[in-house]
Formats: structure tokens, sequence, C-alpha cells
């Protein structure tokens, strides 16, 4: 054979990353704040808007669209009938006031890299051997609706369907209520056997910046130890209840946000903490907390570390409650495992950085990703692309255009590489049993 009759590697055009830009900037307009960011909730009305417009963008390329039960949205390509499929996706909710390209880049360059992967592949009809997809995960941010990633959690069979649809948001309503209100409570997905996972997503923290480096591929996430806590003590009058006598909820939750910070700072980097929520009842100016409900995270890469540290907070609790005269119940507890994603990938993924010549490193998440549900499910790999000074869930997160298209780059590489040459393929050193 002349080199001359062998196929071009696959790669995007000019014309792709324009294609990328304006979906991009389509999606970014739905649910958009005064000052750029993004506020569009799961299952809210402008969740709904940007599933049309996703949808519609979907059927005007050719995809087959496809809702399941939990409302997560597939765009099907079948090139190889009865063949695996690559999945690639994210999600497209928001934190309130967040940003606009947590999520969302990953959904809309998935999209665009594989509509783009599939005109090429479909020139060389006898090379591709998977299929092509790419889904929006319903309820990523856990933001209305709690736990996080829970379209993701269903689809792996991690989280039973009817569970996911009873949760409630702040006002009462189910998840399932909120989807058939939009429109998108769907039908079961027929069979989908996955070769891999790949997710794209801005970093969301300074690392690839403050290293100069243009891609990060992702080795393990840490380890989440996430609590509902709520305090319970006796509404009252501000003026002339007596001091010594209150039993005031805010003060035990007060006290509490102050010890969960404590946490972080006796152990450094390690150990990250929060206290992203907090809720209370009455809420009047003029009247004493009956009750304090509080959303406390402890993050970290030793989940030995995790288990003392929520030990040893558990029964702080009791002592806070003991010095304010309230009552302490956990609501709920999920812990999140540190978990490693597929070595093969993860080597496939920094080879074809190489190859474009993309300045990568591996690196670990403390986030949570759709990529981390998935990963118990099939090879999975989660590559990042750097997000300006770190700010993320912050209406001024920002990744320069250049990254965002170096990010479709690598994209299209890695899933060309395993469209040609399937995950099954690697070598058993390569391979990590998921």
């Amino acid at each position: 054979m002349s080199i001359s009759s062998i196929p071009a590697a696959p790669r995007m055009m000019q014309h792709d990353y324009e294609a990328f830009d304006a979906l991009f900037a389509l999606i970014s307009a739905i649910g958009v704040t005064p000052t750029g960011g993004l506020h569009r909730l799961a299952a809210s009305a402008d969740d709904g808007a940007v599933r049309d417009a996703f949808c519609h963008w979907l059927g005007s390329e050719g995809f087959q669209v496809q809702i399941d039960e939990i409302g997560n949205v597939f765009g099907l390509l079948e090139l190889s009938p009865g063949a695996p499929w690559l999945l690639c996706g994210s999600h497209l909710d928001s934190q309130p006031d967040g940003g606009r390209f947590d999520g969302a880049y990953g959904v809309t360059a998935a999209a665009v890299t594989l509509a783009s992967l599939a005109r090429q592949l479909r020139q060389q009809p006898a090379a591709a051997r998977r299929n092509l997809a790419v889904v929006n995960w319903t309820n990523e941010e856990g933001a209305r609706f709690q736990p996080s990633l829970i379209g993701s959690a269903v689809f792996t069979g991690a989280l039973p369907l009817a569970t996911a649809l009873a949760c409630r948001d702040a006002q009462g309503i189910t998840l399932g209520e909120a989807l058939a209100t939009i429109g998108y409570r769907g039908t079961a997905l027929p069979s989908l056997p996955l070769a891999a996972y790949v997710e794209l997503h801005i970093e969301q923290g300074p690392h690839l910046e403050q290293q100069q480096q243009q891609i990060g591929v992702v080795t393990e996430t840490w380890a989440a130890l996430k609590w509902q806590v709520t305090f319970r003590g006796e509404q009252n009058h501000t003026g002339p209840s007596l001091m010594s006598s209150r039993r005031d909820a805010l003060l035990a939750a007060a006290k509490t946000i102050v010890a969960v910070r404590a946490e972080a700072d006796t152990q450094g980097e390690v150990l990250h903490t929060s206290v992203g929520r907090l809720e209370t009842q009455p809420n009047s100016p003029n009247v004493v907390t009956r009750e304090a409900t509080l959303f406390i995270e402890f993050r970290s890469a030793d989940e030995a570390l995790l288990k003392t540290t929520g030990e040893r907070f558990a029964r702080l609790l009791q002592t806070i409650a003991q010095d304010t005269a309230t009552d302490v119940s956990l609501v709920s507890s999920q812990f999140r495992p540190r978990q490693q994603l597929h070595a093969g990938l993860v080597q496939r993924a920094l080879a074809q950085a190489g190859h474009l010549e993309l300045a990568a490193m591996p690196m670990r998440t403390v986030a949570g990703h759709d990529a981390i549900s998935l990963s118990y499910h099939c090879p999975s790999c989660l590559l990042f692309v750097p997000s300006h000074q770190g700010l993320s869930h912050n209406e001024r997160e920002f990744t320069a255009p250049d990254d965002l298209h170096r990010g479709l780059d690598l994209l299209l590489a890695l899933l060309a590489d395993l469209s040609l040459h399937p995950v099954g393929e690697l070598s058993l050193a390569e391979a990590k049993k998921c």
C-alpha cells in the first residue's frame, strides 16, 4: 500500500471549532445571569429549555435521541451495528449563580467532536469498530436535589430509580415531578453496552495553570464524606427570652461551622472541609432559631483520615448539642470512596496528548464527576483543561478559547484511537479491571 493511500488520522477542522463555539454560545445563553454566569438548576424550566435546544441540535446532526427514565439525554450515532459504544459527555445543570463552563463544556465538546469523528469514520466504513454516543447526565451538581451524580448513578445501577425519582428539593418537589413538568421523564433505555466512557471537563482548580500545563489526565479521585446534620432547639423571642435559658439551634450550627473549618486547618492541605448550605427555621430576625440543618463535607485522598475525622466529629457534635441545650441528629451520611480510573486509558490519553504536542500531566481530582460513577461500570477516562485562577462554581469561571479547542483536539484523538483500536486490545499490563 502506498503512503498516499493510507487514510489521514481523524482530526478537528476549523469548521468543527466554529460549530463548537456556536453550540457553546447557544447553551450558555439559557439560564445566563446578568454578569455572564449561569443559573440552571436540574429539572428547572431553564434546564428544560437547554435540553430542548440540545436535543434539537442533536437531531439536526443525525444523532438518534433517547431519554431514559431518570431524564438522561443520549445522542446515538451507530457506525458498527452490534458493536459496543464509546460514550462521552457531562452535564448541563449548574450551581446557583455558577459558571457556564462547568459541565456544559463537556457536553457540547462531546457532541461536536463525536459528530466530526463520525463523519470522518464513515469515509472509512471498515475501520470503525465502535459506536458513538453523547450524554447529558441529570442532576450532576446536587444543588437542587441531593445527592449529586444522580443520573449517572441510576444509569450504572448504583442508585435505585425509585429512590432517585423520590428525591425532594427545598420546596418539597420530587425529581420525578420536576422531570415530568419539563417533559424529560423518559422511558427505559435499550441495551447500551459500553466499551468506555470519556469525560472532558474544566479542572476547577489552579494546578494546570500554575504548572503551565494544557491538559490534565485524571488518575484517581479523592474520597468524600458528606453529612446532613440537624440541630433542634426551641423557638422563642430574641428580646425578652433570657440568654441563659435559650436553646438556639443556630448557635449550635455556628459552632459546628467553625469546628468543620478547624478540622481542615489542623490537617493542612490533605483534608478539605466545608459547610456549603445552611437551612434555618423559622428564619426570622426576631426569633431564636428552633431548627438548623447543615450540609457538611470532608474530602481527602486518605480514607483512614476521613474515618477518624468522622468518628471524632460525631463526638464533637454531641458536645456542641449539650453545650447549646439542643438535640442533634445525623439526617443522612454518604461516603464516596477513593477511586482509581482505568490505567490503560490514562496511558492512551497521555500518549495521544504527546502525539498532538500538548503539555499534559497526570493528576488527581478532588471534585466528584460522572466519570467516577461510570468508572465502576466500564473503563472510564476524565480529561481536564485549565481553569483561570482555579475559580469554579462562580460566575467568573473562565477557560480560554484556545484551551477549550485543545481539549477538543485531544478528545477526538482519544476517541478515534479507541474506535479504531478498542479498549479490549489493551495489554494486561495496561488494563485495570473495573
